[in-house]
């Protein structure tokens, strides 16, 4: 099920946003200057999606409405309070409760109330520093945060990291349950250049360290290539294995000629040189049909047999190549004097025009941001999910931002998904305005950028 529309009262008690999600061309663009929600509204999906109901209560709104492709709505009501320190608040909290109901045409309109989360709660059922593993706890109220070193109290760790912490309550109704699932959302944030990992080697010691992101997805991406050819070799050998036996039964395939038979063995040499020179397979280990000249009615039938266990070997490589294929040439198209390629030992390979390595860490801040954020839309996101993407204009120069949406059209054909950006660039938007909606404040003018 995809989301068509998004409609938000009373943002900041300021603001009414109603949006229309573009489901055919799937980009949607928020575009409207700072302080418009633009960013809390992704917050605010994000946070619904993922039950994150501890967020949803910080954020002042008073009713959010999410209509979906079959004609039903998600609604999500609060009692607007701006000032969370008021003396006269009531002792209950209920002006934060949430009460969601969904409506669908032709059935009984079905509620559920979720009250306040107690912090205490949720810190004594879960044990946190095993979810946010760059917390240690030093009492009941004060943790330490290891990549800055601060402490923060417990208020403080919901604030940041309620993203990271269970949520869900035993009463939460099937429905509610089956809806929130139905829409698989990814968070593509701000701050995307680091990554936190963890480890524990002794019990007593504690190591958490920030890894630039370029490193951490060189790596993944150098897993992902030895993986598919752990699977490679499986199916090879299992084919291989069979072979024979295959063969005395196959029979004959009068349908395929001789001529085709020529094309498909070629087809496949090309296929195998693109997979040595993208580092998958060695030399030896493709497929050699230089030793094939001379094909005729006797042993078209082994070859045949031959093509199409070559043909299954080899697609096991099909969709990672797909996408591998798309992030250089987006990223050689946009990167000047240097050029990335891949292999299943090292990842990411960038060399210069000189032909010297570079380490992935060298690149500037704009090009660790475009590569990091391609690789994330084309490796860590679910086809038929909704993409939601905060300023991808961070650090890019404005070339790179007027070609950033032509890039982002390339990845939604190959994965199949939707996206919503916030931007206040102009330039991201370029010379596609009917993509994006305009946020505007309650009277009604338009607020935005000029274009």
């Amino acid at each position: 099920m995809k989301i068509k529309r998004i409609v938000v009262k009373n943002l900041f008690g300021t603001f009414d946003h109603d949006i229309p999600l573009n489901t055919e061309e799937h980009i949607t663009i928020l575009h409207g200057p700072n302080g418009i929600g633009k960013t809390v509204l992704l917050q605010m999906l994000n946070s619904l999606f993922r039950s994150n109901y501890y967020e949803l209560y910080r954020i002042p709104f008073s009713r959010l409405v999410v209509e979906f492709s079959d004609r039903s709505k998600l609604v999500v009501n609060k009692k607007l309070h701006l000032e969370e320190n008021m003396p006269n608040v009531p002792e209950d909290n209920t002006y934060r409760e949430l009460r969601f109901e969904l409506l669908r045409p032709g059935k009984k309109k079905q509620r559920y109330t979720v009250k306040p989360i107690d912090i205490g709660e949720v810190f004594s059922t879960f044990k946190v520093e095993h979810m946010i593993p760059e917390l240690e706890k030093i009492d009941e109220n004060t943790w330490v945060h290891f990549p800055t070193q601060e402490k923060l109290t417990s208020e403080e760790v919901m604030n940041l990291f309620s993203d990271r912490l269970p949520q869900k309550r035993k009463d939460e109704p099937a429905w509610l349950k089956n809806a929130l699932e139905s829409v698989n959302i990814c968070f593509i944030r701000t701050q995307r250049l680091l990554s936190i990992s963890y480890s524990q080697p002794v019990e007593t010691e504690r190591r958490t360290s920030v890894t630039p992101s370029v490193v951490s997805y060189s790596e993944e991406l150098a897993a992902l290539m030895q993986k598919k050819l752990a699977e490679y070799a499986a199916l090879s050998q299992s084919l291989d294995r069979t072979f024979p036996t295959r063969m005395l039964k196959n029979g004959e395939h009068p349908e395929t000629s001789i001529e085709d038979l020529k094309k498909e063995l070629i087809h496949l040499e090309q296929k195998r040189k693109c997979l040595i020179e993208a580092g998958f397979i060695d030399t030896e280990e493709g497929i050699d049909v230089e030793e094939l000249r001379e094909i005729n009615e006797k042993n078209k039938n082994f070859l045949q047999l031959y093509v199409e266990d070559a043909e299954q070997k080899l697609s096991v490589f099909d969709e990672l190549m797909q996408r591998i294929d798309l992030l250089i040439k987006i990223i050689n198209c946009r990167f000047l004097y240097k050029k990335l390629s891949v292999n299943r030992k090292d990842g990411f390979i960038f060399t210069t025009s000189e032909d010297m390595r570079l380490s992935p860490t060298k690149l500037s801040s704009g090009e660790q941001q475009e590569l990091v954020l391609f690789y994330e839309l084309l490796f860590h996101v679910d086809p038929e999910s909704l993409i939601l993407i905060d300023e991808p204009e961070i650090s890019l120069h404005v070339l790179w931002q007027q070609q950033f949406l032509r890039d982002l059209q390339a990845i939604t054909e190959l994965a199949g998904f939707d996206i919503l950006i916030a931007t206040h660039s102009p330039q991201i938007i370029h010379d596609r305005w009917d993509l994006t909606v305009e946020l505007r404040g309650r009277d009604d003018e338009e607020i935005s950028d000029s274009r």
